[in-house]
Order: structure tokens, then sequence, then C-alpha cells
């Protein structure tokens, strides 16, 4: 304990060195807070979409964040549920949704949004997106009343069709052209340059009025001090997802904004190969991180740990699950046949109990994470090689890692975290992970409408999460941004950070 108190105290010192080398480091303000042309330019270390078509991968999930991409349903600031291009969403019964398009709604290529329209878009969606059946079944059948009017009709009943209609994957959008998806949203894509920057320019024909910047430009910036620097600089104007300890080494010129947010922090394993293809290893990996620590040491204390998959901004009644029992840890590791050497190092069959945590530079507090665990780890003789990369997606999609730091925004629907993380074919089980217990739940869970009986399946998945879990639950950090005092307004953060953009955000002249 000793070891690890040093080794967090060493990350603090890390900390506060690069906090204040960001502010010593800071340029004189001098240049102008405002930019006069109308581009809102953002700095972000995540990774841009890999392509403008939302018909492939996760690029559904970009295009919402950036204001060029929009569903039938959406989340408010203050988490709650709206239709947003449809104007109603009923249940005509257990099975069949009737839903009532917005009328005058344009997409890119100047057509009206009509019902076929959301047809084919959600074909598209089942066709292309392994994650949207989990949302929505892919036997659905979408019948068309008329130009304004559908209705879902379900196999078996589906308890959550207004939450999934909020999802990424039911991005409503035409067929790619030119190799970008013609969409609704109050910004237009116009070019992506790969993992550089991706432009979008005002959609002057947009149904909900004019939206308030002419352009936005989205600069990948990986490293976060660089990212403040350009801030303070004026190259930037709005930084997103910025780390507490950056946002303390900002001049008092920049405005910080802090809300609680959705976002669930967490290490994915391998749960299919060694060492963690053996569930006591990953019970005792649950047990043996001090979460509060973490926080502590990475997150200036903001936020909140996390133990099991819902973080507690969502509202989801808990269950308790991965909390710091070290002792209990190393019982599970002595069980699993982990024997401590004579140099404190666990070993098994004449193999050492060591992995390498992949991390990546996006979200700066991932890294300095993956050093804390490195060092708490070590102290129950577990060997731990921190390995930061630029492109965490490449690594994951190769299936080619242990154990992975990683981030996803969350909802207050219950069956989104499980199903975009633990199913078979859920966006972000890149292992593999398959838990019968986990899949007949979730099947449960999707045709339960009574939400007092939803959360108690909750429960019942959280639980089999502390039996077999795959994913080491960690913090839910604040969302912060920031950008020049006075420089924009109309910027509300949505503590679900997939909103990012609102048609009054703009730059003041």
């Amino acid at each position: 304990m000793r070891r690890l108190t040093q080794l967090l105290g060493l990350i603090l010192i890390i900390q506060s060195l690069v906090a204040c080398g960001t502010s010593s480091e800071t340029p004189q303000t001098t240049t102008s807070t405002s930019n006069s042309n109308g581009e809102l330019r953002i700095g972000t270390g995540i990774n841009l979409p890999a392509s403008l078509d939302v018909a492939q991968g996760s690029n559904g999930y970009n295009m919402l964040t950036y204001g060029a991409g929009e569903t039938l349903m959406r989340f408010t600031p203050n988490n709650q549920l709206e239709p947003w291009l449809a104007e109603s969403v009923t249940a005509l019964d257990s099975n069949t949704w009737q839903i009532k398009l917005r009328q005058g709604i344009r997409f890119h290529d100047g057509s009206e949004l009509k019902a076929n329209d959301v047809l084919n878009s959600f074909n598209s969606s089942w066709q292309n997106l392994s994650g949207a059946k989990n949302f929505i079944p892919a036997d659905t059948k979408v019948s068309v009343v008329d130009d304004y009017i559908l209705t879902l009709t379900t196999s078996q009943a589906e308890g959550s069709i207004p939450y999934s209609l909020t999802n990424w994957n039911f991005v409503i959008h035409k067929p790619e052209v030119n190799g970008i998806s013609i969409l609704t949203g109050m910004y237009q894509p116009i070019s992506l340059e790969k993992d550089q920057e991706l432009v979008l320019e005002r959609f002057a024909n947009y149904w909900d009025g004019q939206a308030g910047l002419k352009k936005i430009s989205v600069k990948k910036i990986p490293d976060a001090n660089a990212r403040a620097l350009a801030l303070q600089s004026g190259d930037l104007d709005l930084l997103t997802n910025v780390s507490p300890d950056v946002a303390r080494g900002l001049p008092a010129d920049i405005e910080i904004q802090s809300v609680a947010g959705t976002r669930m922090h967490y290490v994915m394993l391998d749960s299919a190969h060694p060492p963690f293809d053996d569930r006591l290893v990953r019970q005792a990996m649950a047990l043996a991180i001090d979460r509060q620590a973490l926080l502590q040491a990475t997150l200036d204390g903001q936020g909140a740990v996390a133990t099991n998959l819902y973080p507690a901004t969502v509202g989801i009644e808990l269950v308790e699950a991965q909390i710091f029992d070290p002792a209990q840890a190393a019982s599970l590791l002595d069980q699993a046949g982990w024997a401590v050497g004579s140099d404190g190092m666990r070993s098994k069959n004449g193999q050492p109990l060591a992995f390498t945590l992949h991390s990546y530079p996006g979200r700066a507090e991932l890294t300095l994470m993956a050093i804390a665990i490195q060092a708490q780890l070590q102290t129950l003789g577990i060997k731990v090689e921190v390995n930061e990369v630029a492109d965490i997606g490449e690594v994951l999609e190769k299936g080619n890692f242990h154990a992975s730091m990683y981030s996803i925004g969350t909802s207050s629907d219950p069956q989104y975290t499980v199903g975009i993380t633990l199913v078979a074919g859920a966006a972000y089980n890149y292992a593999g992970y398959n838990n019968p217990a986990i899949e007949s739940a979730f099947a449960e869970l999707r045709a339960e409408q009574d939400p007092s009986k939803r959360i108690a399946i909750a429960k019942r998945i959280q639980t089999e999460v502390k039996n077999d879990p795959t994913n080491l639950y960690l913090t839910s950090p604040p969302l912060i941004s920031a950008y020049r005092k006075g420089s924009i307004s109309g910027y509300v953060p949505n503590p679900n950070d997939v909103y990012l953009i609102t048609k009054d955000l703009k730059l003041n002249q």
C-alpha cells in the first residue's frame, strides 16, 4: 500500500507539472476573441469519423455530435426524452408503434422527408450496422400509412422503441453520394481529412430555422496540452472533453463549463484469451482497483466512481458490484492458481501474470488512469505494461488486445449500455464476450414495457456483471468544455455529449 501511495503521489506530481507547464507556456492572448467569418473551430482528441457515410461503423454518432445527423427522438439537456424528427411516437399496442413525422423537413439534397424515407433508412441501418438490431429488431415490419405516418410492428413486445429511436444507429439518412450520406441536420458535412479535420457548413433549408454558424471545422489534436495552447492562442474557439488538470491550468480569460455527464470510463478485457478467459481472474481485477484513488489522481476528485455498468447520473437503480477489496482480489487469484513468488509477482505454470493495457491520448485522463491502475495491480503481483496508441479503434477492431481503456456515452434507458457493450453483435463488444444469462435477460428487457419491471431486469443484469465481469467500470467523468469568455453564446452543454452542437450556438462578433 505504501508503494501504491507513493506511485499515486508521483502521478499527482506529474499532473501538477503538466498543468503548470500549460499555464506557464500560456502565450499572451492578444488574438481576437471572435471569428468574423462565422467559423467555429473545435479542437478534439477523439477520433473523427472514419467516413461521412452513417451506414458505416459508428459514423452516425459523430454526425449527431456535430449537428449533421438527426434521429426521430432525442434527449434534452435535462435528460428527458422528446420527439425530434418525429412529431409523435405512440404505442398502439404492445407490438405496434405509430410514428408521425414533422412536415417540412428537408434532406441536404433538398427533398422532403417522407415516411418512405424512414423505411429506407431503417432498412439501411439493419443491413449495414451490426448493432442496430440490438435496439429495434431487424424483422420489424415498417408500414407506410401516408407521407407522414408509418408504423413499426415487432414480432414480439418491445418496451424501448422511443428510446431506441434516439440511437445513433438510426440516424435518418439517404444513401451516400460521393461518400457523403444525405442527412437532415442543421449542418451539412462537406469534407473529411482522415484523422485531421472534419468540415461542415450551415444547411440553408434547415427545418427548424437557421443555425447560428456559417461553418464548423473540427480539428483532431491528440495532445491535450497542444489543444489547450491552440485555444489560448486563438487558433481554436472551443474545446470539449477537457480533463480537469488541463482545465485547471487555463488562464482566467477562458470560460470553463463543467456538467455531470452520462459518460463511462472503463477497462475492456479480452475475456476470450488468457489470462482473462478465467472468470476468477476477471473477478479479481474488478476488486483490485481503487476507483476513489483514480478519481482523485486523474480527475481532481470530480465526477463519480462507478461500481457497475450504469453511471449514477442516468438515474438507474444500481447494484454495487465492483468495489475495492484487495484482500478478496488476492484470494481469488490464489484460487485461480496464480501464486506469489519471491519477487512479489504472481505466476502460474511458469508464466507471469502480466498483460498490456492499451490507452489513447484523445481523453488525456485515461492514460493517467492506466498508469495508476498499473501501480495498483503491481501491489497484487500483477505486471501491467501501459501502451498508449494513436488509434485505439484500429487496435480493438483487430481484436489484438489484452485490455484497453475505453469510454462510452450512456443513456437513461437501461437497455442502451447493455445493447452496445455486452451482448452478441454489440458495437463495442470487441472481445466477443458472450454470457447466456445476460443475453436472456437482455431479451426480457427489450420486451418489457413496465418501467419498474425493466429496472428489476436491469438489476439482474448488473448482478450477472458482478459474477462474470468483462468490463472494469471506473469513473463517470465530468463533461468539461472551454472557450474564451464572451466569444460564443447559445452553448448549452448536454450531459449526453453526443449532442454537442445546437442551433443557437454562435460566435459573438
